[in-house]
């Protein structure tokens, strides 16, 4: 997979990955309303254009310029937070999150990486343990007044089989 530093050109693309996505994670837990908030507090085109800018807004796809997957990068004093999100891939083929790894490490972020799931997302969940991540704890958190239950996944450097 490719994975690169996005550029304002793939808005367009980032918005329908993380649209499809994030009704696909969460969409059967809880109104559209929660839904459409989720992507706005998330992914929203602030959040998007300060992530470009940092160079912590990753793509990546099969073919250059294709975006299969987006990935924010948040650090913190102890990990590095990702929010991924995930197209399905055809059944024939997966995605390969060792090339996130990879990129990411080669990037300067070689701590602990985490990254969370709503519990039973499988696209995302398999995606992240093909990258060498391993499943942590269970966080409840409240999104339009509904529980929303996810998994946390966690890389460290050890763990890496990328970096």
């Amino acid at each position: 997979m490719d994975v690169r530093p996005a550029t304002y050109e793939d808005l367009a693309a980032i918005e329908a990955v993380v649209r499809w996505s994030c009704s696909e994670a969460i969409g059967e837990l809880v109104p559209e309303s929660a839904v459409e908030a989720e992507i706005y507090d998330r992914f929203g085109r602030p959040t998007l254009a300060e992530h470009i800018l940092s160079r912590r807004l990753l793509v990546g796809g099969e073919t250059d310029r294709l975006v299969e997957v987006v990935v924010l990068v948040d650090e913190h004093h102890d990990y590095t937070e990702l929010a991924v999100v995930v197209v399905p891939a055809h059944p024939s083929r997966s995605l390969d999150g060792m090339s996130l790894v990879s990129t990411l490490r080669a990037m300067g972020w070689v701590g602990p990486l985490v990254c969370s799931t709503a519990l039973g997302h499988t696209v995302l969940e398999e995606f992240l343990e093909g990258a060498g991540f391993a499943p942590g704890e269970v966080i409840a958190a409240r999104l339009g007044g509904y529980d929303v239950f996810r998994r946390r996944w966690w890389l460290g450097p050890a763990l890496s089989v990328a970096g």
